[in-house]
């Protein structure tokens, strides 16, 4: 820890101390790291804290970077509301609108990584607690982001457009790592009679993503 460190003392501070472990990680992430050497002592250094003061912040590093991909959760939607608004169109066919979702997700490098990481990484080692109130916030952020997307396109319903959220978390979960694999498995994958098991993370996506959600489709 810096000498010229100090303690968060008030509300404001201790927020700002937790944004800038946030700000600091997203970097890290941004710049090429991966998740397996991003570590609280790593965080710590960067910013000039104590490990013994992040965990003021964040029960682990795990919680953490639950909050850094609620983040991204939350920014992709309130980026794709402003998209969607800008062109001042009242209403939109759901296939046209899930191709939208799909390419702007596909986009969000960070976002995709961390939900892929959601069931093996980001939800291990949480306290019980942790677990409940990102689950029921997941939960709320769905049936929001829901509610907008029927109203640009009704002939699906709030409750399809919900579990298309949903469905759609877990295909990046099975699909991007699938999408992005270790050197090793990339290099053997150029080979021509291998090329099957290559995937294209943004059409693959897409394509299940419809194929399972236009099932949903009012008549």
């Amino acid at each position: 820890m810096r000498p010229d460190f100090q303690r968060a003392r008030s509300p404001e501070h201790k927020e700002e101390r937790r944004s800038q472990l946030l700000r600091t990680a997203r970097e890290n992430l941004k710049q090429g790291g991966t998740l397996d050497e991003l570590g609280l002592n790593e965080l710590a250094r960067q910013t000039g804290m104590a490990k013994s003061n992040v965990y003021r912040y964040f029960e682990s590093r795990e919680a953490l970077l639950l909050d850094l991909l609620w983040e991204e959760w939350t920014s992709w939607f309130l980026g794709i509301q402003k998209q969607i608004n800008s062109r001042k169109i009242p209403r939109q066919d759901p296939e046209m609108l899930i191709r939208r979702i799909v390419k702007d997700i596909a986009g969000q490098r960070l976002l995709c990584l961390l939900t892929a990481a959601l069931p093996t990484v980001l939800e291990a080692n949480l306290s019980e607690q942790k677990v409940r109130e990102f689950k029921k916030s997941s939960l709320d952020f769905f049936w929001q982001a829901a509610a907008y997307f029927e109203s640009i396109a009704p002939q699906l319903s709030k409750e399809s457009y919900a579990r298309m959220l949903h469905d759609g978390a877990c295909l990046i979960a099975g699909l991007y790592p699938h999408a992005h694999p270790a050197k090793v498995v990339q290099k053997v994958l150029k080979s021509s009679e291998l090329g099957f098991f290559r995937r294209n993370f943004a059409k693959d996506l897409e394509r299940m993503l419809l194929a399972i959600t236009l099932a949903d489709k009012r008549e």
